[in-house]
């Protein structure tokens, strides 16, 4: 319950101080009642010294001569005989050999301290009775509050001083760290903000800053160049890709020969798939501001086919039987470039793991399914068994948010799956 009272920082300054109030009031109480107990303590102890010190004197006076009642001063009295006693401490000192306290509240409205004792004359033991008007003496309910207002206001002082001291290590370790979790929120896009820390935030604070000033500017810089290697490469990739498109063209208006006609073809689908493939890697490299604002398209039967076609040319030569099932259409935000490159990688490497049988491509609502009749997965299922392509399609999918899964499927064959992120 400690731990999640104190696991918000943002909140922790506040509930500090009330806890800081709670124990500061608790100790407060605890020193008053300690402090007016000692108080009454010592008086009893003071009032009980006096009146032994009285019980000397007045024994004195008795075996000098004197006897009955007397008067030891202005507060005390002496009796060596108990029937002389006022009435309401002649009961109470009845049947008791020795006593010595502060009673009074029930027999007196003014508290008194009574001594009861005896001394010896002649070998007869002789009882003593003393009584002490210790009130008078004692503390009135004035001093009392003047004293206790004294204490009050100490113990006032130290929560002042340390609700102080609270206050200024609030301010040098608490608050920077709310101060930088509030400029990680608000300047979240804005990577050339740098964070700001007050001056006397404690030094280790003033060091994070500055490192998270550092990485911010080398991010940015390490976009920078991401943005410059996407806008340079795709126009140096794309350049001499025309010229063999051109070229191809213009190869096509001859008269080739079957096998010129052949390589011609091949030619074609080989250049069409290199401009999607830089088309998807250049978009791993290019930096978005808000990907939230890319178009949603639908991911068609139609677009699945043209994929599966360009990359069976493998299938062809081992007679392998491609199946392509869709349930459904669902709405991605991934641009026909990356599916070609995502779904190529998948098919390629599921016709490559077969060496007879079919592979099969299942789209439905949230998933798109490419499972092979192969060997399978010799040992335990690594993404990156079937080939380096399966890295790219990792990446690309943890870009669009899908979850990527490749495991050897029940029979034989491996089984890729991507489930793709629910789009409303």
């Amino acid at each position: 319950m400690v731990d999640r009272f104190f696991t918000n920082t943002k909140s922790l300054t506040s509930r500090l101080a009330l806890f800081f109030t709670f124990v500061s009031i608790v100790v407060g109480v605890v020193t008053f009642l300690v402090f007016i107990a000692a108080l009454q303590w010592s008086e009893d102890r003071v009032g009980e010294r006096r009146i032994l010190i009285d019980r000397d004197e007045a024994v004195q006076r008795y075996i000098a001569g004197e006897s009955g009642e007397l008067r030891i001063d202005s507060l005390t009295t002496a009796y060596n005989d108990l029937s002389l006693l006022p009435e309401p401490y002649r009961e109470f000192a009845k049947g008791k050999k020795s006593f010595v306290g502060e009673i009074g509240d029930t027999l007196d409205p003014l508290s008194q301290m009574l001594f009861i004792g005896h001394y010896w004359v002649e070998g007869k033991k002789i009882p003593v009775v003393l009584l002490t008007q210790i009130d008078r003496v004692e503390f009135g309910l004035d001093e009392l509050i003047y004293s206790t207002s004294i204490v009050i206001g100490f113990v006032a002082a130290l929560m002042f001083m340390f609700g102080a001291l609270l206050y200024r290590l609030s301010q040098r370790l608490i608050e920077p760290v709310n101060s930088l979790a509030n400029q990680l929120d608000e300047l979240s896009v804005d990577a050339q903000q740098p964070f700001e820390i007050g001056g006397n935030a404690a030094i280790e604070f003033q060091t994070l800053t500055n490192r998270l000033n550092k990485y911010r500017t080398d991010i940015h810089s390490l976009i920078k160049r991401e943005q410059a290697f996407s806008r340079y490469a795709s126009h140096e990739l794309r350049t001499p890709l025309t010229i063999i498109r051109g070229a191809n063209g213009l190869l096509t208006k001859s008269q080739p020969s079957d096998f010129q006609h052949k390589q011609i073809e091949r030619i074609g689908s080989a250049s069409y798939q290199m401009g999607t493939m830089i088309d998807a890697l250049l978009s791993l490299v290019r930096y978005e501001k808000d990907q939230d604002e890319t178009d949603t398209r639908s991911l068609t039967e139609r677009e699945l086919k043209m994929v599966i076609e360009q990359n069976s040319v493998q299938a062809s030569s081992k007679n392998l039987e491609l199946k392509l099932v869709v349930d459904s259409e669902p709405m991605i935000k991934a641009s026909s470039a990356v599916v070609n490159m995502i779904l190529g990688n998948l098919v390629r490497n599921a016709i490559a793991a077969t060496n007879n049988g079919s592979v099969t491509v299942t789209l439905s609502d949230s998933i798109l399914l490419v499972e092979d009749e192969g060997e399978g997965m010799i040992e335990t299922p690594n993404r990156d068994g079937h080939g380096l392509g399966l890295l790219i399609v990792d990446d690309f999918c943890q870009r669009y948010g899908w979850q990527f899964n490749l495991a050897n499927r029940e029979q034989r064959g491996c089984r890729a799956e991507i489930r793709f992120e629910r789009l409303t």
